[in-house]
């Protein structure tokens, strides 16, 4: 049995309370219930972790590194002393390991050569790291590290960067045609305050790489809010959760012993955190999350997923209950949850119509002789789930990364996607079946041209073209384990490109068949994507696209983008108006947090590696002339908040054009959680003729409700024949 897992099981059965001493004479205290098991169980693993696995536990690793160092012979000293190194690099110990990497430099006499080149940059990289972790972190402000860096993004504590720079000109002179060197020397003297100027003609990258676009600017007011919380790559739900009208936000890191975090809006313009409030206290980790109201009580409960990339990642998922009163309990164990898989991908659906939201879960394999099969939940509906995966042969075994929920058909069943890092993505049509345990799900990828690039990770279904019928965006993740850094970007940036697939956008043709159309679009691009959402960011009623992007590796400096739809038929880059962050970006969440009508931005960054830390952010929306409408939906036969639902909006336009605008219930990408809310620009709209909803349950007939205003917020109930009014209380962000 797997050291982790063994732990965990002894765990459970033998228990002691979280490795902690217990005086002499008293015996150990007793978890009571799920909630305290869970808490046990997640800082059992925190402690017992394996190094060898857990590829985030540097520190561990340089450690065990340090001791093998010193029983080593001579000979393999060198080797082991960069092990060493590159280890405390990566735990973020940026001082000592210039120190240790200069120390090898000088053993190798001072020679650049094609051999030591490697040890030069990892020297270059820990001065500039240096730079990163006493300016853009320590000291962070509203333009760190956002491209182009300039303002109060530029470092006030130079010494990191300038030696980076004298390292970088020196490899650059040796070797000129070095994209990634050449890219990261540029960032360093961005941080300095002295480009374009200042950097050698040879080496400088063309300033129109960094040229904003149009007049939509977003700018991080994260800091005032006190929502810049630091940690690793994580997630975000972004949600009401205490039903006060007003926009929550929850947040994991992927550090095992990373508290999760609850921050409570005001409702007036200001956010207080509550975690130890909400009951959450111990519970740790996390590198996605998502939230669905799983038992049909009116409030949102959330999904924690653990353990995703890591050989050792035998890692508990959470499901935490909204009690309804600020509160949540871990009920993972009680209600048949409880496995344990590496794992970040999985949505919610009501897949069998019973009005109960099910469970997907894609879990990862890395090695086939310790394989992770994927997951479906059924929703018994009375708090309990079964997983039957194996009887609907959806026990799939690959590195699944993505996988969400949508209706490519508009039969009212919902369909699965699930994106693979290493082989084909899967596209699963719900084609019904007499019994749940019946279901059959059929794999249409290959004929309907959507298996992805071969190396896929985040993916999602969305109508970018307002046609009524789901589209899927999906994005390449390929990894060449000899280049861990940004070289195919930055050579692309310098007009070399490289070839491949590097996202797909797959419109739906209708008839089950799909046409890749990213080239068309615009969006034949690399981005490196691990975070994903959609929204609106100017309501002009066409979806865009926020990516999260990076590689582990810490030279992987590469801003995270923006895509904005240009009527339906392409996407424009705008990721240099406020969107470029270059630390690590990974869940994302598009919402209306002050209920003003346009949709801002919240993005969890930071690496997968202990040290690689940043600052989260809040991008405010400085609104829009567009018109806008924000519904709720309540299902009664079907699920409560109604995931799946398609609503379709027809308006008029100010030219006098009918025009419809379509939107999916749903929390939107497949990594980062949007509201259940739908929040939709309409335009230039003059009127609403009126809101038509298909119900996610085989049967229903769609709903049509007229007499609705522009710019309201409203709800529409499954049945009733006419909107309701929600009023919400608009607010100003305190800054």
């Amino acid at each position: 049995m797997h050291r982790c897992l063994f732990i965990l099981v002894s765990c459970l059965l033998v228990w002691q309370c979280s490795g902690k001493k217990t005086a002499p004479g008293k015996a150990a205290k007793m978890p009571k219930n799920g909630h305290e098991k869970m808490i046990a169980i997640l800082d059992s693993i925190s402690q017992y972790a394996d190094p060898n696995e857990c590829y985030n536990l540097n520190a561990k690793k340089a450690a065990l590194l340090k001791q093998q160092y010193d029983s080593a012979p001579a000979k393999d000293k060198l080797t082991m002393q960069l092990r060493y190194a590159d280890q405390i690099l990566r735990a973020g110990k940026n001082e000592a390991a210039i120190m240790e990497f200069q120390d090898i430099i000088n053993k190798l006499g001072d020679q650049l050569t094609q051999q030591s080149k490697p040890v030069y940059e990892l020297l270059a990289l820990a001065y500039l790291r240096l730079g990163e972790q006493q300016n853009c972190i320590n000291t962070h402000t509203s333009e760190s590290c956002i491209l182009p860096i300039q303002g109060a993004g530029v470092y006030k504590m130079t010494s990191g960067p300038e030696s980076a720079v004298k390292i970088y000109e020196r490899v650059l002179k040796d070797f000129p045609e070095d994209e990634q060197v050449r890219w990261l020397l540029n960032l360093a003297y961005m941080t300095l305050g002295k480009w374009p100027d200042s950097v050698p003609k040879a080496y400088l990258i063309s300033p129109k790489a960094f040229q904003a676009k149009g007049d939509i600017k977003f700018r991080d007011i994260a800091i005032p809010m006190g929502l810049d919380t630091r940690g690793l790559s994580g997630g975000v739900c972004m949600e009401d959760f205490n039903n006060d009208g007003h926009l929550d936000l929850f947040v994991t890191s992927y550090g095992l012993r990373d508290q999760c975090r609850y921050y409570q809006n005001n409702g007036d313009g200001s956010f207080t955190e509550r975690t130890k409030e909400a009951n959450l206290t111990g519970i740790l980790s996390g590198l996605s999350t998502n939230h669905a109201d799983v038992d049909n009580d009116g409030d949102r409960d959330i999904l924690i997923l653990r353990g995703g990339w890591l050989l050792g990642g035998t890692h508990p998922n959470s499901l935490l209950r909204n009690n309804g009163d600020g509160t949540f309990t871990d009920v993972t164990i009680e209600s048949g949850l409880l496995s344990f898989h590496p794992t970040q991908a999985a949505d919610w659906a009501d897949f069998d119509g019973d009005g109960w939201l099910d469970l997907f879960i894609a879990n990862e394999t890395q090695d086939a002789k310790r394989p992770h099969p994927c997951e479906l939940f059924r929703n018994n509906g009375n708090g309990t789930f079964t997983n039957i995966a194996a009887k609907l042969h959806l026990d799939f075994v690959g590195f699944f990364k993505a996988a969400t929920w949508g209706d490519l058909n508009n039969d009212q069943r919902p369909d699965l996607y699930i994106s693979n890092l290493y082989g084909d993505n899967k596209l699963l049509v719900n084609r019904g079946g007499a019994s749940p345990e019946a279901w059959v799900f059929e794999d249409i990828a290959k004929k309907a041209g959507t298996t992805g690039s071969g190396h896929t990770f985040p993916s999602f279904f969305f109508d970018y073209d307002n046609d009524g019928l789901d589209d899927i965006f999906c994005s390449d993740y390929s990894i060449d384990l000899n280049d861990q850094g940004p070289r195919p970007y930055v050579k692309e940036i310098l007009g070399k490109q490289p070839p491949g697939s590097w996202i797909s956008l797959y419109h739906n043709q209708g008839n089950e068949k799909f046409e890749n159309r990213s080239k068309q679009a615009g969006l034949n691009t690399i981005t490196y994507a691990m975070g994903n959402n959609f929204g609106d960011l100017d309501n002009d009623g066409w979806t865009d696209i926020y990516l999260g992007t990076g590689k582990p590796d810490l030279s992987s400096l590469i801003p995270n983008r923006m895509f904005r739809n240009v009527n339906g038929q392409r996407f424009e880059d705008i990721t240099m108006n406020g969107f470029g962050q270059i630390q690590k970006g990974h869940g994302v969440a598009f919402g209306d947090l002050d209920n003003d009508g346009d949709q801002d931005i919240y993005v969890v960054v930071g690496g997968a590696l202990e040290g690689d830390l940043s600052n989260n952010i809040l991008l405010e929306n400085p609104g829009t002339p567009y018109h806008w409408i924000t519904i709720f939906c309540e299902g009664k036969n079907c699920n409560r908040d109604a995931i799946g639902a398609k609503i379709k909006v027809n308006t008029i336009q100010k030219d006098g054009k009918k025009r419809s605008i379509w939107a999916t219930v749903g929390t939107g990408g497949s990594f980062g959680a949007a509201s259940l809310r739908q929040e939709i620009g309409l335009g230039d709209a003059t009127r609403i003729e009126s809101v038509e909803v298909t119900w996610p349950k085989p049967g229903l007939p769609p709903s049509v409700y007229t007499n609705i205003s522009l710019d309201s917020h409203i709800k529409l109930v499954e049945g009733n024949s006419s909107a309701e009014p929600v009023n919400l209380t608009t607010t100003k962000f305190k800054i």
